[in-house]
């Protein structure tokens, strides 16, 4: 297939090997990849602090950079990102344009789930992680069932996962409870943001795991410095760099 990398400014501007594993594996995959130029932030720093002018013209310039570009999937390593684009393309632009767009849209561990599956991995990864099941990713993507919904379960995370050879999955106590980053909560509501994230590194690293995986960089991001401030032993991966090392 050939697709569109969206790479938000978080990811650009602080964990850019995130997007470099999202290009290498993608490409092991056989995919052509293609970075659209003009790319800017979702707005959601904006729109979560009621800054309506500066979320619309912030938006609609990352919605130009996709309009009219050739491709068959625009894929993004960065859930609560990606949502926030879908959210407001839809609040800002409803023109056929923007729906092309929308259309085309996905998050990366849905991509390879639901649309171009991983056929074999190549390498082992003989480790033991504990995965991070971020809000946005579970409840407003569906990327896995919330602790709080009743009906049959499904992990698209593990899924993806879990045939690789060698890697031991497990979850820290209260799987899907938030690290407490938030984005602008993390600014807002600092106190409560760092306790929630001292007890969300602690429960990962309770867990005996090498590292913390994740598809939501925010929340990684947030995480690691918790995780280094007290010294855990454990260290933050993104899915990404799980399965490019894997293939």
């Amino acid at each position: 297939m050939k697709i569109a990398l969206f790479i938000p400014c978080l990811v650009n501007q602080m964990m850019p090997d995130v997007a470099i594993a999202t290009l290498e594996l993608l490409e092991k995959l056989g995919h052509q990849v293609i970075l659209p130029a003009g790319q800017t932030c979702c707005g959601q720093p904006m729109t979560n602090s009621g800054c309506f002018d500066a979320a619309r013209s912030t938006t609609l310039k990352l919605l130009n950079a996709f309009k009219g570009v050739e491709c068959d999937a625009i894929v993004c390593p960065a859930a609560s990102c990606l949502v926030a684009a879908k959210e407001n393309f839809h609040e800002f632009d409803n023109s056929p344009e923007a729906q092309a767009v929308i259309n085309k849209l996905y998050e990366l561990t849905e991509f390879l789930h639901d649309i171009a599956p991983i056929p074999a991995f190549n390498k082992p990864f003989a480790h033991k992680i504990s995965l991070q099941l971020s809000c946005h990713g579970i409840r407003m993507l569906s990327l896995a069932t919330p602790s709080e919904q009743m009906g049959p379960r499904f992990n698209k995370v593990e899924a993806v996962l879990a045939n690789i050879a060698g890697i031991d999955i497990v979850y820290p106590d209260r799987r899907d409870e938030c690290c407490g980053f938030g984005g602008t909560f993390a600014v807002d509501e600092g106190a409560v943001s760092a306790k929630m994230g001292k007890d969300k590194a602690q429960a990962h690293a309770a867990t005996g795991a090498q590292y913390v995986v994740g598809f939501d960089p925010s929340c990684l991001l947030h995480l690691d410095g918790l995780i280094r401030r007290q010294q855990l032993p454990i260290e933050i991966r993104h899915i990404a760099q799980v399965l490019n090392a894997a293939l």
